[in-house]
């Protein structure tokens, strides 16, 4: 046998012994979608972990979409960038829309996922930070409130993402002279409200939670809010920020320039720092 022919030998021995690569194997994070069974039906999580590490702690996000747009790549990607920038498992939330699902079915079925996921996954990742981007951050504050009325296990932190919390208010009075907000976004603002609870409640904190009295946030969880100078949530945003603060709990708020509604998750404005933020927080 000629050198050449031993060294093909060798290397075909070699090959044989090596297990095959899958594309999956390649990818630096593992997905699934799970479900879990509601009130409000069967709602669909879809799971990011981190695949080269054992992920160190547990995210559950509620995207926004004004309750009437699904889930979109951009949510995806979001939630995939955040598990690897912070090495932890990501939970992907996907409630039911209006007008089709008014509320409260959005609200409890975000509340009872959340409840369901910290009782599966807690033992192994830690409590909670709930996430909640623009409709999603009411969402979050909502899934808290009934968690402090009915004495269920609270997240540990919680990020408002430009959240959208009065739904009360006329949406022009949300304007600001110095954003670029157009008057289309304004009109998307009213018909969220519109389409989320049709028949016009008002004065409901689980609808519009910048409503919330002391008594209500007492022991809400620690809380980072995040808002954009060109958003016209931005006013209600920082308000309940001090609404937190009154009723005594820690909050932290930052303000990104040269950024609209939703930057973080479209990738806009600040977004890279946003990102940093959020993941510097999960340390």
């Amino acid at each position: 046998m000629s050198t050449s022919q031993a060294l093909n030998q060798l290397r075909h021995q070699q090959a044989q012994q090596t297990a095959p690569v899958l594309a999956t194997d390649l990818t630096s994070e593992f997905t699934e979608t799970q479900v879990f069974n509601t009130s409000a039906g069967d709602i669909p999580v879809y799971s990011r972990w981190p695949h080269f590490h054992a992920a160190t702690g547990m995210v559950i996000n509620l995207h926004g979409n004004g309750f009437i747009y699904p889930h979109t790549d951009r949510d995806a990607l979001f939630c995939k960038q955040l598990c690897l920038a912070a090495n932890v498992a990501v939970f992907d939330v996907d409630y039911p829309l209006a007008p089709e699902h008014p509320f409260p079915i959005p609200l409890m079925a975000a509340f009872e996922t959340v409840q369901k996921i910290q009782d599966r996954y807690r033992e192994q990742l830690g409590w909670p930070t709930l996430i909640g981007h623009s409709t999603g951050g009411n969402l979050a504050v909502g899934t808290q409130l009934l968690a402090l009325r009915q004495g269920k296990p609270l997240a540990q932190q919680v990020i408002l993402d430009c959240p959208l919390l009065d739904l009360d208010a006329d949406p022009l009075t949300k304007r600001l002279p110095h954003t670029t907000c157009s008057s289309a976004s304004l009109d998307a603002v009213q018909a969220t409200a519109d389409y989320y609870r049709p028949q016009g409640e008002i004065d409901n904190v689980l609808i519009s939670p910048s409503k919330a009295t002391t008594a209500d946030l007492t022991n809400f969880p620690e809380t980072f809010l995040l808002t954009a100078d060109q958003d016209p949530l931005l006013t209600e945003g920082e308000a309940f920020g001090q609404q937190l603060i009154a009723a005594g709990s820690k909050v932290t708020v930052r303000r990104y320039a040269n950024s609209h509604h939703g930057f973080t998750v479209a990738g806009t404005g600040n977004s890279a720092l946003a990102l940093h933020d959020i993941a510097a927080l999960l340390d």
